[in-house]
């Protein structure tokens, strides 16, 4: 018999608010902050975002959520694109795989998850990339150029993987800790460290 879920809301959900605020005022050019120039925690947000929401919280809140913001600060260009469809997808993906398995999963179990989610986003946008980038040669050699190197005079894509993972990780271990912590305040059910076993 598993316990009632808690309904610790709202630590987790100022987070989501702040980095929300925080994409808006990057997409807006209002925030030029070096450190920060690519702290993107949006797999955390859609992924275990959604795993600390309760069932009666649509998967799609997220997604929709980030589409909104994208839209409201730059007029549409950041979502009327071919990579922007793939990204907004990956997030909408997780998030369904999240809604899926709310109550499943322990503290470790959704750090996997939001590791495989990411890793799953990068291949999956760099290889949109590959396919609409002239830069890269439409071969295999062009394909893991993409998911290596990546386009010239940049930085390459495995530093872009590496700051995404440590974003997301961060910000899933701030989403996880906040849900804990309200629930633990609340007196209600927090996730715990290893997946709970099966009865």
């Amino acid at each position: 018999m598993t316990s009632k879920p808690s309904n610790a809301l709202l630590l987790p959900l100022l987070l989501v608010l702040a980095a929300s605020a925080f994409r808006f005022a990057k997409l807006k050019g209002l925030v030029t902050i070096d450190f920060l120039e690519n702290f993107s925690p949006w797999m955390a947000l859609a992924f275990t975002g959604t795993l600390v929401f309760p069932k009666r919280v649509s998967f799609l809140f997220i997604p929709l959520l980030l589409v909104i913001i994208g839209i409201s600060a730059t007029g549409g260009k950041d979502v009327m694109h071919w990579e922007a469809v793939a990204v907004y997808g990956c997030f909408g993906l997780a998030a369904w795989l999240a809604a899926r398995s709310r109550g499943q999963m322990g503290v470790v179990s959704s750090l996997l998850g939001v590791v495989g989610c990411s890793l799953a986003f990068f291949i999956i946008t760099n290889t949109v990339s590959w396919l609409h980038d002239p830069v890269y040669a439409k071969t295999f050699a062009g394909w893991l150029q993409a998911l290596t190197t990546g386009t010239p005079g940049l930085p390459s894509t495995t530093w872009f993987l590496r700051q995404s993972l440590i974003s997301d990780l961060v910000f899933s271990c701030l989403l996880l800790a906040a849900y804990n912590t309200e629930a633990s305040i609340r007196r209600q059910q927090a996730i715990p460290l290893l997946r709970p076993a099966i009865a």
